[in-house]
This record gives C-alpha cells, sequence and structure tokens, in this order.
C-alpha cells in the first residue's frame, strides 16, 4: 500500500513538475516573440540570398546580433508554426537590433530590395560575362543592363581611364572581378563594370603592372589546381623573360571566342596578336578575368627548373625540363 502511495505522489510530482516546466518555457517562448532584442538602435543590413534556408537564415540572424542565440530554437517553432519559412524573402533587409522576433520575421516577408543576384566563374571572357549578367537581369523582368553596351564600355578608353588602372589598360578583359554579386535592379551596364572593377582593386590590394594581369589570365586558364597556380605562372614568366614563345593554347583560343575549339595545324600558323605560338611575347591582352588566388601565384610566381608543362586526360599535371622530356611527356600521357 505504502509503495502504491509512492508511486501515485511521484506521479502527480511528475506531472506538476512537467506543467511548471511547460508554463515556463510557454511564457519564455511568449516573451521572446515580444521582447526587443536588444536595448540598441543600430542598424543592421542584412542580406538573403536566393537559395537560403530558414536555418540559415537563424544561423545567419544571430552571427549579425539580430537574434538571441538562446531564441535559436523558438525561431524555428515560430516559423514552422506560423507556416512562414517558406515566405521569407531573398534580398536587402535594413533591420534594428532592437527589433522584436515577430517584427522581425514580418520584416523578412518582404524585402526593401530584391537584388539581382550574379555568379560570376573565374577564367570567362568578358563576352561570356555580359551573357551572364543580361540573362540574370532578364529573369528579373524589365531591365536597363544591356550586354551590348557592357562591351563597348569594356573597350571605351575614354571610361576605362576614370577607373584609375594600371597603365597601358585600354580594355577591361581581365579587370571584371569573378565573384557573387548582388546588383541592384535598376543597375546599368556602366555600374555593373564600375562594382565589378572596384571589387578587383579591393581584391588584388598590392601593386601589379597590366603584364602581371595578362599573364595571370593565361594561368587562370592553364592551371587545374591551385597547387599548380605558383608554378605555372613561374614557367610562364621564365619563358617570357627569356625570349621564349609562349606556345599556350589558351590565348590562341581566345581569338576564336570559344574555348572547346579544336586547335589545328593551320590554327597555329594562323597570324593572329593571340597566336603565342608564332608571336613573341605576352598576347596584347589578358584572354579571361582570373580570380584572387591567381592573381596572388602570378605576383608570386615559384621558380622551378620546368620549362614545359602538360596536364593528361585525367587533369593530372606532369611537368618537364626539357624538350625532350616534354614530347615524352606528350607522347606518354596524351596519346
Amino acid at each position: 500500500m505504502k509503495l502504491r502511495t509512492i508511486f501515485t505522489t511521484l506521479f502527480f510530482l511528475i506531472i506538476i513538475a512537467f506543467a511548471i516546466s511547460f508554463f515556463v518555457i510557454k511564457n519564455k517562448y511568449n516573451k521572446s516573440l515580444t521582447q526587443p532584442n536588444s536595448d540598441s538602435e543600430e542598424q543592421v543590413t542584412f542580406v538573403v540570398e536566393p537559395g537560403e534556408t530558414p536555418q540559415q537564415i537563424i544561423e545567419s540572424l544571430i552571427e549579425n546580433g539580430l537574434l538571441r542565440k538562446d531564441y535559436k530554437s523558438f525561431a524555428k517553432y515560430y516559423l514552422r508554426s506560423q507556416k512562414i519559412g517558406t515566405k521569407l524573402e531573398a534580398g536587402t533587409f535594413f533591420i534594428k537590433k532592437n527589433t522584436t522576433m515577430t517584427e522581425l520575421f514580418e520584416t523578412l516577408q518582404h524585402a526593401v530590395n530584391k537584388d539581382v543576384w550574379v555568379t560570376i566563374p573565374e577564367g570567362l571572357r568578358k563576352d561570356e560575362i555580359a551573357k551572364i549578367v543580361q540573362e540574370e537581369f532578364t529573369l528579373y523582368g524589365q531591365t536597363e543592363f544591356s550586354a551590348e553596351e557592357f562591351l563597348a564600355l569594356s573597350e571605351d578608353v575614354e571610361f576605362i581611364s576614370t577607373l584609375e588602372l594600371a597603365d597601358g589598360v585600354e580594355d577591361l578583359e581581365g579587370f571584371l572581378y569573378p565573384d557573387r554579386y548582388a546588383f541592384a535592379p535598376e543597375s546599368t551596364a556602366k555600374t555593373v563594370i564600375e562594382k565589378l572593377v572596384y571589387t578587383f582593386k579591393d581584391k588584388i590590394g598590392e601593386p601589379y603592372t597590366y603584364k602581371d594581369v595578362i599573364v595571370a589570365s593565361l594561368v587562370e586558364r592553364e592551371s587545374r589546381k591551385a597547387e599548380e597556380k605558383p608554378i605555372i605562372a613561374g614557367i610562364i614568366w621564365k619563358r617570357y623573360n627569356e625570349g621564349w614563345l609562349l606556345q599556350i593554347d589558351a590565348s590562341l583560343l581566345y581569338a576564336y571566342k570559344d574555348w572547346k575549339h579544336v586547335i589545328t595545324e593551320q590554327d597555329i600558323e594562323e597570324d593572329t596578336p593571340y597566336n603565342v605560338y608564332k608571336k613573341e611575347g605576352l598576347p596584347p591582352t589578358p584572354i579571361c578575368n582570373p580570380g584572387i588566388e591567381t592573381l596572388k601565384a602570378t605576383l608570386n610566381p615559384e621558380e622551378s627548373e620546368y620549362y614545359y608543362y602538360i596536364h593528361d586526360n585525367n587533369g593530372q599535371i606532369h611537368y618537364a625540363k626539357t624538350l625532350q622530356e616534354h614530347n615524352s611527356n606528350v607522347s606518354k600521357y596524351l596519346y
């Protein structure tokens, strides 16, 4: 009888404890919805990128000081219970730190500025970049951006002079920095170019010459892995400084505006400014727009004994010191 009484008492104690816990958690949850996140009126520019999940948005809100870390589970529950997780919009928001949770998620359903997001991969020509940007703006709807104007401005010497680049630059190929950008819907070709070029200047962060950017563009198209870049840069600089023909396929392909063009013997004999099988020195302009890793490798090349390199059909690089070794690599790995 006593044992039964003890179990009954324990059961009621557990029920009471559960009820108290539930009441405390519910009270804290309700408080989290209406209590300002902080006392600060500081305004934060908060960006939600396309494709971000509610979980990622919550983590980013915490990192930006817009949501208390101990309210993380409450935020998840609120989005789920109110069925608004899928209603959060991509775009730019201006939010004060003393916003409540309900105000916060109400704001995130109405982007102030639905930016046009554009990803520009490394190693593309300016015409490829113009096409990508045009496609993204077209998806947004009516746009002032023009790929034709973009390409015209990229060769407008008067406009280029206002951008304060290295001496001798008369073409923006090589300076259109590859990255992920958020553009205002009303952006024009001019404002897009300026953002790409200013990002280049900000990223490179050290003195450079036009030749540096030209060589970096060659390294970008010729390399497959990060560890190859300084060595390939060293080989290209050495061949250039010693007066060798560079004999770089990527430069030859630039003239055709087709990276997949199959090079023939006739192509190699063709007399074009970008045919460095026939023309001594560097091509007249960069052949693509390199990333920061490649630019840094070009500015800090690695010295080696090598003068040649090839990539086999699996993308593995093979270096050679002499033409005989190089020809042996070609026979061994490419045929």
